[in-house]
């Protein structure tokens, strides 16, 4: 394997796994209605790299293409909580969220079982667009609200970075076959900004709450 994107899957891995610990082992960054979102959304990533390792080389799994209709549907409706609970959303928004949910879901599934390779329909892209215009407006109206919001700030400009370019490199991947290593790389890159924003973000949040009980 190439040196350089093992390096960045360790990277990756190491903070991944560092900002999940971090999390849930702090029961004020735990107990917290929004920063449990955050830890749910890690503890889900954690646990689907796991299951595909695990099936790599455990199992000896040629593919781990079963995993994916579980993790773009999981992902989707993580983030889709997450956001939603920032906006204060009625039931109707995530009735929604559950029928565009079972669109994902079942489409992946279809192609899994057609075509053994569940990534070929739009679910990844009407997830992924979804997804970053949510951020970019929660994005927006934290803005105003800086100075009382700013790790959520932080942690929604990493998200909607990395969704933004993941979705990128996710149409160019096939066109650019001799370049996926290079693409992969990016977005190991990019996932471990992802997860050290974070460790930063459970950081301050604990910080600024232990202030204020002063």
């Amino acid at each position: 394997m190439n040196n350089y994107i093992l390096s960045s899957i360790i990277l990756s891995y190491s903070l991944l796994i560092t900002a999940f610990l971090y999390g849930v082992s702090n029961e004020v960054i735990r107990n917290n209605e929004f920063k449990k979102w955050h830890i749910i959304y890690l503890g889900f990533i954690l646990g689907i790299e796991s299951m595909s390792i695990f099936s790599i080389y455990v199992l000896e799994s040629k593919t781990t293409q079963y995993l994916y209709p579980i993790y773009v549907t999981g992902e989707f409706l993580i983030l889709m909580s997450l956001c939603l609970t920032e906006f204060k959303a009625t039931k109707m928004w995530k009735l929604v969220t559950g029928i565009v949910a079972s669109f994902i879901f079942i489409e992946t599934t279809i192609l899994w079982f057609v075509h053994q390779d569940a990534s070929t329909g739009y679910a990844k892209i009407i997830s992924h667009l979804i997804i970053i215009c949510l951020l970019a407006i929660l994005l927006v109206k934290n803005m105003r609200e800086v100075e009382r919001s700013k790790q959520s700030w932080f942690i929604f400009g990493a998200l909607f970075l990395y969704y933004s370019v993941s979705l990128f490199l996710f149409l160019l991947i096939n066109q650019l076959t001799e370049h996926s290593i290079n693409l992969w790389i990016i977005n190991n890159i990019l996932s471990s900004i992802l997860y050290g924003s974070f460790i930063y973000t459970f950081y301050s949040f604990k910080k600024w709450k232990s202030r204020s009980y002063i």
